[in-house]
């Protein structure tokens, strides 16, 4: 699972879905959610997690698709096995691992040190929030609802 540290920025609710702007490092993300939770708000720092096989990769991206999120990275590290990938990329906001199968690694022609576009689609990404040392959720929640 990859793990994010990321500051809301905004908090969109529509008639179907919630919207929810966050920027980690100098890198922006929007997660898709059915409803935001009545503790979030903008300004919160959040951990924000997804599974490796949520993390697309393309080699050179041009065009447009449908996945909200577009993040720029360097192939790291490459592990192979007979039907798998595992990829990890750096980028602004840190390490990140993809899961692909090994023929879209072949096909992407991917080496260590290559540049490379992450996809991820806002609707994969999960949250929890990031409490203060010492602090209970409870106390959280207390402060909101002021």
């Amino acid at each position: 699972m990859n793990h994010i540290e990321a500051k809301v920025t905004q908090i969109n609710a529509t008639d179907v879905v919630t919207y929810i702007d966050v920027k980690s490092a100098d890198t922006e993300i929007r997660l898709i959610k059915y409803k935001a939770p009545s503790w979030l708000c903008v300004g919160d720092t959040i951990d924000c997690s997804f599974p490796e096989a949520s993390v697309c990769v393309s080699k050179d991206c041009p065009g447009k698709v449908s996945i909200e999120n577009r993040l720029p990275a360097k192939l790291l590290e490459i592990r192979k096995s007979d039907s798998l990938c595992e990829l990890t990329f750096e980028s602004d906001m840190g390490k990140v691992v993809s899961l692909i199968t090994m023929e879209a690694f072949e096909n992407l022609e991917l080496e260590i040190g290559c540049s490379a576009t992450m996809l991820l689609r806002g609707v994969d990404i999960s949250f929890a929030p990031i409490i203060e040392v010492g602090q209970s959720v409870l106390e959280r929640n207390m402060q909101i609802n002021k």
